[in-house]
């Protein structure tokens, strides 16, 4: 029996909220962009200048004094961003009294709470970026940008194709390294007016870079608002482009297509084929297929539910999967059918594995490389016998508020699993 004398403000969350923020290592801030104040939440000095330090976000003549010059225009940027409540994160170098040059990072997003302020942190990170200066010059330009946490990617000058691109690009755009290596700036920026390429073009011919929003479009043609960055450099005898990319939106406010979407049947995809499977993987695998072109889904489990004896028997298809066995067995304790039945759930999503304590997200999913998966549940006279799984290399890829992944499909998948499973006893 729960115990209901202790109540939901025991530990007010206001309280518990400014200790968090007096322990993390940097100048936390709220700024009032209807009245224009900005407000500290933590007591944090940067450095032995904190008070000149903070001044920084407060005094706008303080940014030209401090901030060194080839970085005031990338500050003032991200600062306008700030004010208009914007996403946003930039790096830049300030000159100390003593002559020290520090690195620090900025960072804001729209107060969820107060539909007026921009709330972010401002960080000293003078250690991590020597780290980074003073490591040797052979080392890789990939492994290089993938310290940046922001979305970067370079692109070829002379034909415009994507070079490189860190793990936060990736993520966001969801192309494989080898499709990558195709994908041309025109393809990433085709949802802007040609007007708008115009001034991106016409800033790197005559000032080496350009600062603004662009819609950037990812393979499956949805769009994302990002503050970009692109500046011309030149590294190892070849001209690039450096694009450095600050997503706007949550994914569910993205424009276009939205982001989580759970997908339909092919257009080309025939049931006859299903009739046509004698096992449970060749049954499997024409699901897998049965997925449109594009569609986030690199893999399908099947587990089938033995509660009694406490076990699950899962087979799975998809790269991922393809060299597991058939039929492999989980503890029935821990398993997403437990959850299933547990919290008596009509399908149980995980939008990113890597936040999971499940251990059966820790012994399946996770070493495979799976980041995010829709299972939906089947029971037969009322009582659990299958879940089928819909698996994701890439996290966020499914919305528990849409209907199962080929929905359509459910009624001929179990009439033909119940098919080949009768041949296998």
């Amino acid at each position: 029996m729960l115990d209901t004398v202790l109540k939901p403000d025991y530990f007010p969350e206001e309280k518990l909220l400014a200790n968090y923020l007096e322990m993390l290592p940097g100048i936390v801030w709220r700024i009032d962009v209807v009245n224009n104040e900005i407000t500290f939440l933590n007591k944090y000095a940067a450095s032995p200048e904190g008070e000149r330090i903070r001044a920084i976000l407060q005094n706008p003549q303080i940014p030209q004094e401090v901030v060194v010059p080839e970085d005031r225009e990338r500050f003032q940027h991200c600062h306008q961003l700030i004010r208009r409540r914007g996403r946003t994160a930039c790096s830049f170098r300030v000159s100390t009294q003593a002559g020290e040059i520090k690195w620090f990072k900025l960072m804001g997003m729209p107060d969820p709470i107060h539909q007026r302020c921009s709330i972010g942190i401002l960080l000293d990170i003078s250690a991590h970026a020597e780290a980074i200066l003073n490591s040797t010059d052979n080392i890789k330009l990939s492994t290089k940008i993938d310290l940046v946490d922001t979305p970067v990617l370079l692109v070829r000058f002379v034909d415009r194709t994507v070079h490189l691109a860190n793990s936060a690009a990736k993520q966001l755009l969801g192309y494989d390294e080898r499709t990558l290596a195709g994908v041309t700036l025109q393809d990433l920026f085709r949802d802007n007016p040609d007007t708008e390429l115009y001034n991106v073009y016409e800033g790197l011919i005559f000032s080496d870079h350009w600062n603004g929003e662009l819609r950037v479009t990812d393979s499956l043609g949805k769009s994302h608002v990002c503050s970009t960055r692109i500046q011309a450099i030149s590294m190892q005898e070849e001209n690039l482009l450096w694009v450095a990319l600050s997503h706007h939106n949550n994914c569910t406010a993205c424009r276009g297509v939205p982001v989580k979407r759970n997908e339909t049947v092919s257009a080309k995809f025939s049931r006859s084929s299903m009739k046509r499977c004698t096992s449970v993987r060749a049954l499997l695998k024409t699901m897998l297929k049965a997925l449109p072109e594009g569609a986030p889904t690199s893999a399908l489990l099947l587990s089938r539910i033995f509660i009694r004896e406490n076990y699950v028997a899962v087979t799975g298809v998809g790269e991922p999967f393809d060299k597991d066995p058939e039929d492999f067995e989980h503890p029935y304790e821990g398993s997403i059918a437990e959850s299933i039945v547990r919290f008596k759930q009509a399908n149980h999503t995980v939008a990113d594995t890597s936040k999971s304590i499940k251990p059966i997200d820790w012994a399946l999913f996770i070493p495979r490389g799976i980041r995010s998966y829709f299972a939906q549940p089947f029971f037969v006279t009322d009582e659990l016998a299958y879940v089928l799984i819909f698996c994701s290399t890439r996290p966020d890829s499914y919305d528990p508020d849409f209907e199962a992944p080929l929905r359509e499909l459910h009624d001929d998948f179990i009439t033909n699993l119940e098919r080949c499973l009768a041949k296998k006893r």
